[in-house]
């Protein structure tokens, strides 16, 4: 259990399924996550004045405090100050359940009212549409919680990772490692079963992978492992979210990231999408064309192991002569070609090969938008993502990620000031028209998050002195 004078505090990271999207809901095929920057903070304070009552603030946002109180058994139980107000954040309170339950579980010595908490939950600004870039740090958007327009970089997974390594760090009687792979292994059970409760169905978890344990090639879990622990509250649950938080699960990560010298850029279109319906009809259309959804999925995966076997293959390439490297991405951020294909003809065909294969991607992701009546690639989105690639030298490809629709895509490009700068300047002046059933975003607003391959991490001297 942490020191209760000294504040606790963990963040975990949001991310970008740049490649797998709809085809990571299935243990066959893999996923590609690049962890972000951008992150999600949770700090806890112990309040010895009142023990067992938790308060929950998210400062960034009005009307945006949660009240529960412990029992002695460690269950949860709402409520609101206000009883005129109530107010319902399921992530949060699923989280606490879980976490009280599992601790009430696995230690005789964990006493759930022993203290009281105050926690605070502060997202990076990259989260959710700013008014303009230059804001502060945490900015208050001055509006709930519900009505801030997220940019879809998993705020939730996010959120409930941090939450749960914070929590386990600071109540558990035992230290908690986050960089050892017992340590990982306990924080992404607990949060995986966590969110998936929270959301009401058992998702993919490639985003609560991230969370945990930064950019990765990701192969999902078995759904069955969470159908054993029911729901809490009911009697035995304790024991059972024990008993499946610390087996071994059936999912695999695989560490990756992107070749040195290639970066990710982001840009919102402030739009947004209803990633369950979508989800929803692609997996109907699957179920109902289940010979051609295979054919297309396999192709689809094919392409997507391409792209993973091209960064490594430009990874191996930048160790084994990094002056040559270095040169060919030079040229290729003034966008002289033959004179990348002067330093070296593997060099330049090992960048025309990421174009290529996330062009590829591309392709059979609209291919599937169209046979499954879902809108992966609007056409609003292919005309941004075109026109940068076409406009910009040193970008080598753009995708709208994930399940796809308006949240904001992502680029890929030459970490060269002149080209992020170029990128940036583009994106500003682009008039972002929106289609027929969705309302035009106006420019699109260029993230300041960037890949990050580190999971979830305990926090020191990062979080301003006020929130602590």
């Amino acid at each position: 259990m942490s020191d209760s004078k000294s504040p606790t505090a963990y963040s975990a990271p949001g991310k970008v399924l740049l490649a797998g999207g709809y085809l990571v809901l299935d243990s066959n095929y893999s996923g590609l996550v690049i962890g972000l920057s951008a992150r999600i903070h949770s700090v806890i304070s112990s309040t010895g004045a009142e023990p067992g009552r938790i308060t929950v603030k998210s400062p960034q946002f009005t009307e945006s405090d949660w009240h529960y109180q412990v029992e002695e058994d460690g269950r949860i139980n709402a409520f609101h100050p206000d009883p005129s107000q109530p107010r319902k954040n399921p992530f949060v309170e699923t989280t606490l359940r879980y976490v009280y339950a599992y601790l009430t579980a696995t230690s005789t010595s964990f006493k759930p009212t022993s203290t009281g908490l105050l926690i605070t939950i502060l997202a990076d600004n990259d989260y959710y549409s700013q008014p303009s870039p230059d804001v502060p740090q945490f900015n208050h958007l001055g509006v709930p919680i519900s009505k801030a327009h997220k940019t879809g970089l998993g705020s939730s997974a996010a959120l409930v990772t941090s939450l749960t390594a914070a929590l386990v760090a600071h109540l558990s009687p035992s230290p908690l490692d986050v960089t050892s792979g017992l340590g990982q292994s306990k924080i992404h059970n607990l949060a995986q079963a966590a969110h998936c409760a929270a959301q009401g169905k058992v998702g993919s978890g490639f985003d609560v992978a991230a969370a945990v344990f930064g950019s990765c090639v990701y192969h999902r879990f078995s759904p069955a492992i969470l159908e054993q622990v029911g729901d809490a509250g009911v009697a035995g649950f304790n024991s059972r979210l024990a008993e499946c938080v610390d087996k071994e699960w059936d999912f695999s990560v695989e560490k990756t990231g992107l070749p040195r010298g290639v970066r990710l850029l982001m840009g919102d279109v402030d739009c947004g999408s209803a990633t369950p319906g979508m989800v929803k009809q692609v997996l109907g259309w699957r179920k109902e064309k289940a010979e051609e959804a295979k054919k297309l999925w396999d192709e689809l995966e094919s392409r997507n192991v391409k792209l993973i076997k091209g960064f490594e293959e430009l990874s191996k390439l930048a160790k084994e002569d990094q002056q040559t490297y270095d040169f060919a991405l030079e040229a290729l951020a003034a966008g002289d070609i033959s004179h990348a294909s002067e330093s070296g003809s593997k060099f330049s065909a090992a960048f025309d090969d990421i174009t290529s294969y996330v062009a590829s991607i591309r392709e059979s992701v609209r291919e599937m938008g169209e046979a499954s009546g879902v809108a992966i690639e609007p056409a609003a989105q292919k005309r941004l993502l075109d026109a940068a690639c076409d406009s910009v030298n040193g970008v080598l490809g753009g995708v709208v990620p994930g399940a796809g629709g308006y949240d904001a895509v992502a680029f890929l490009l030459v970490d060269n000031d002149q080209v992020i700068d170029n990128l940036k300047k583009f994106l500003s002046e682009w008039k972002f028209e929106g289609d027929a059933d969705v309302q035009a975003g106006g420019t699109v607003k260029s993230l300041k998050t960037r890949e990050e391959y580190a999971g979830v991490q305990k926090e020191e001297g990062v979080i301003p002195e006020q929130y602590l």
